[in-house]
């Protein structure tokens, strides 16, 4: 294989781990944003309750 294509495929690979550790921050954003909405609305409720 030439250098260069080497050099290439290493870095389309580096990409398909970059998006894939992208996807995955996001998923977990995602998830930990739902959660603290969640939290807030019971507070919220919790509070229009008193």
């Amino acid at each position: 294989m030439d250098p260069l294509d080497e050099i290439l495929a290493r870095a389309a690979q580096r990409q398909q781990e970059l998006d894939r550790m992208n996807a995955d921050y996001e998923a977990i954003d995602a998830a930990e944003y739902a959660q603290f909405n969640a939290e807030m609305d019971a507070r919220d409720a919790a509070r229009d309750r008193n």
